[in-house]
């Protein structure tokens, strides 16, 4: 055959493969629909794709860090199976935005050319496809998900429940019953291991009881291909722990230096949980001995009285304990504890003003259990942390929301030694050796005004960015392992 005709009939073939229907050319490899729009399948992400799209897997459980391609996964397969197959779709998400991010994924896969046959209408939050198949996406409450019911027997769906650990389990309890009347069903839930109890969590563990497929994935599997030879890591315990030379191979999209930034901006425990998709720490010590004893010094040094502030644990059934703080250079020191037994606010607020002129303390970052005592002291000219003054919003640090976050941020602090205790705080001390959870990953509240007095103070430390990725740290520190 001619180069001339081979060419013409190449280009017929073309043209013939670019007019076919939609179902004939990807029913059978949905996977080639993505791939040629730039979408590259590999790994774990690639075999929970195939299984459950190949309905080999009808039940599918995805654990993996954030920004892991969790939902961009599931909205691939939301597409797949409504374009390919004819199904129904629903979404339920552990919050509207997340529910709508999915959604908003979906959206733009349909909206491409190639898609817009099998569309009738997209709005907001719902897509009718020609065929009468549809996508739903429904806000994170049991109320909004009751009475929903997709595939209705006459077509097959697919539910997706996306970060399911951050939604409330009667929302999840009743999103699970919308695809009772489809045939086939299939069901995937993904999600962050962020608790140690609740329904996803229940079902990681015991998966294989309930009939799921457990999918999981770390951030080095979807890592960009590392420029170290394992033998020359620098971060030794990248390699022991965490890499295990998995980054040498793989062919993701996360750099492997911004893993190492992450490593070294966030504690122990947030690195597992968010960047390596693992399970939270359960029974045992809040801060290891190991780096509690690395944190005691000799005596309490002179700091710059610009640079204080106070944490304030109230209890005046028991103890109230006050922790004030000073930043020096990298490192973040306890200058003073001081414990209340059963006395009134006004010992109490004589004490502050006190140690106002001592350490020119301005700033008090006191739990928000007690408002009548928060307000009176800001009545007496100290900047409480919380509402304006003509706000009806409660003074103080919520440890209904920030506990653990402020827990996160002063192990952040022990663990990259950035924190000083003199040896004489022996009551806060012994209060931090004693620090515990219980078997459910819950904080044991036993002996720990002073661990808490701690906790508020590290409010300061989350409004400067200190312990979080992303932000500007008020901390110096030295180049990164890891080359951009």
């Amino acid at each position: 055959m001619a180069a001339e005709d081979r060419a013409l009939l190449e280009a017929f073939l073309e043209r013939l493969k670019a007019q076919a229907p939609l179902l004939a050319r990807y029913r059978e490899n949905p996977a080639l629909f993505f791939t040629e729009r730039g979408v590259r399948l590999f790994g774990e992400l690639e075999r929970l794709f195939q299984d459950v799209y190949s309905l080999k897997t009808r039940r599918a459980v995805a654990l993996a860090p954030r920004g892991g391609g969790k939902t961009f996964c599931a909205a691939m397969l939301a597409s797949a199976f409504f374009l390919f197959r004819d199904f129904d779709v629903g979404i339920v998400a552990g919050s509207e935005t997340q529910a709508l991010a999915l959604f908003s994924y979906i959206t733009e896969w349909l909206k491409m050319p190639a898609s817009q046959e099998t569309i009738e209408t997209i709005k907001r939050s719902d897509i009718l496809g020609a065929a009468g198949n549809r996508i739903v996406a429904r806000t994170a409450s049991s109320r909004s998900i009751r009475g929903l019911h997709i595939g209705r027997g006459r077509r097959g769906a697919l539910l997706i429940i996306d970060e399911e650990a951050e939604a409330e389990e009667d929302v999840v309890r009743a999103a699970r019953y919308i695809i009772r009347t489809a045939e086939p069903s299939v069901i995937l839930r993904a999600s962050t291991y962020h608790k140690l109890s609740g329904s996803f969590a229940n079902l990681v563990e015991n998966h294989l009881a309930q009939g799921y497929e457990l999918y999981r994935w770390s951030s080095f599997d979807i890592a960009q291909p590392c420029s170290y030879s394992c033998e020359l890591c620098p971060v030794t315990e990248f390699r022991t722990l965490y890499c295990k030379g998995k980054s040498r191979d793989s062919a993701g999209w996360l750099r492997v230096s911004e893993i190492a930034s992450e490593w070294k901006e966030s504690s122990r425990e947030t690195f597992e949980i968010e960047v390596m998709g693992m399970k939270p720490a359960s029974a045992g010590l809040v801060i290891a001995p190991e780096a509690l004893n690395a944190a005691v010094t000799m005596q309490s040094q002179g700091f710059s009285k610009e640079a204080c502030w106070a944490g304030v644990d109230w209890g005046f059934s028991g103890m109230t304990a006050v922790v004030v703080i000073a930043l020096s250079g990298n490192c973040v020191h306890v200058t003073h504890t001081e414990a209340f037994e059963r006395q009134g606010i006004e010992a109490i607020v004589t004490r502050l003003k006190q140690l106002r002129e001592r350490f020119n303390l301005r700033e008090v970052f006191p739990d928000s259990s007690h408002p009548f005592e928060n307000s009176r002291l800001r009545d007496e000219g100290f900047a409480i942390w919380g509402a304006s003054q003509d706000s009806s919003s409660t003074l103080g640090v919520p440890f209904s929301v920030f506990k653990e976050e402020g827990v996160s941020i002063l192990s952040w602090l022990f663990e990259k030694g950035r924190i000083r205790i003199p040896e004489s705080s022996t009551t806060l001390l012994g209060q931090l050796r004693s620090w515990r959870r219980d078997a459910c990953g819950h904080i044991i509240k036993k002996n720990d005004h002073f661990p808490d007095a701690l906790v508020a103070a590290m409010m300061k430390l989350k409004i400067m960015g200190v312990g979080q990725k992303h932000k500007t740290y008020p901390v110096t520190s030295g180049s990164r392992f890891f080359k951009p």
